[in-house]
């Protein structure tokens, strides 16, 4: 994949960062013993001339009391020779890189290769990169046409915050109580995945706001195995139409969606409607991410505090999006961004509906 070009294309589907060096993407980590700074900083350099997409070293390394503080008042241009900095207080390392490079699985690779170069662990192997031949493009153009098709909106409903200020966006993050163990528990009872029982609970939360029926673009890693332990920016946007919020029906047209994937920049291409569906002045949309990290390497991340004002998906232009975070312990973090022509009240209800939605699929899984 062609890193920048890509991250160009989804810039321009959300209408741009409204502050191009505050989009970046955060990866922190609690280290198993205090860190040799001189060490640290040798580490950080050998992975950035590994992954030549994050620039030239040297890695800028600020030694601070609270490591969020400081990276919520730094800043972070496109434009600087090295894209990614670092932040150590104590045991705390937290790692920030521009957005257009970078990745959540990204951050959770370059934490995995500094603390095994810290450790003198041997370098991860990285993968090569794979794009869709013009024949896979071919057969998933008609899937795309016709799925996309007269999208709706969010119901006029929501719009009109309380303040009167259409302008800017506001976020909410609360402990959500829902486990990645819980998930795959769930999963496991209704014979789904946990992303699809965390899918269905969301669209259920999300009914009274969207009808009968919701385009739901979801974002994924975008990686395939060949570039499971490569850094860069690789989210793709699969769009998925849901009619009905039952496991099975969610299920069923996120595995369709799944098996017609393409990058999105291939999908605006090929699918002209598709532009006009992500542009401004289209459908008011509700965004759905499980932020999905490489598995098994023993990382406890640091949760990422409210208020922090970096990190998170990126916004569509028009609606809201709604993520689940990995936090401590396994537990996710219930996160909602939103443009202020949303109501406040409104916002706050979809991410309480969707802990009641969850709730209620976990009491009928056990009692299946």
């Amino acid at each position: 994949m062609d890193d920048q070009p890509y991250a160009q294309r989804i810039l321009t589907w959300t209408g741009g960062p409204p502050d191009a060096d505050r989009f970046v993407a955060l990866g922190g980590v609690r280290l198993p013993a205090e860190p040799d700074p001189a060490a640290l900083r040798r580490a950080l350099d050998a992975v950035v001339d590994r992954h030549p997409v994050l620039g030239e070293g040297p890695v800028t390394l600020h030694t601070v009391d609270d490591v969020w503080a400081a990276a919520a008042a730094g800043r972070y241009p496109p434009d600087a020779k090295c894209l990614l900095w670092a932040y150590l207080a104590g045991r705390e390392l937290l790692l920030v890189a521009h957005h257009t490079v970078s990745d959540p699985w990204s951050m959770r690779l370059l934490l995995r290769e500094i603390l095994r170069l810290v450790t003198g662990a041997p370098a991860t192997h990285r993968g090569g990169t794979t794009t869709p031949t013009p024949e896979q493009v071919r057969r998933a153009v008609p899937f795309w046409r016709g799925m996309l098709a007269d999208v709706p909106s969010l119901t006029p409903g929501v719009h009109g915050g309380d303040s009167g200020d259409s302008g800017g966006t506001a976020e909410i993050r609360m402990p959500s109580g829902i486990t990645q163990q819980e998930a795959s528990a769930v999963a496991r009872a209704v014979r789904s995945t946990p992303f699809v029982v965390l899918l269905t609970a969301f669209a259920r939360a999300l009914s009274p706001l969207s009808g009968s029926e919701a385009v739901i673009p979801v974002l994924t890693h975008g990686r395939r195995r060949s570039e499971w332990d490569t850094v860069g920016l690789y989210m793709n946007v699969l769009p998925v139409r849901l009619r009905t919020p039952t496991v099975r029906a969610v299920h069923h047209a996120f595995a369709e969606a799944y098996a017609h994937e393409i990058p999105f920049p291939t999908l605006l291409d090929a699918v002209p409607q598709a532009d006009a569906l992500f542009a401004d002045g289209g459908p008011h949309l509700a965004q759905f991410e499980v932020i999905q990290v490489p598995e098994g390497d023993g990382i406890e991340p640091l949760t990422i505090p409210p208020g922090l004002g970096l990190g998170g998906p990126i916004l569509p232009v028009n609606g809201l999006a709604f993520w689940l975070e990995p936090a401590a312990g396994g537990a996710y973090t219930a996160c909602l961004r939103y443009r202020r022509s949303h109501r406040d009240a409104d916002m706050q209800a979809l991410v309480q509906r969707f802990i009641h939605s969850w709730e209620d699929a976990r009491a009928d899984a056990h009692r299946a």
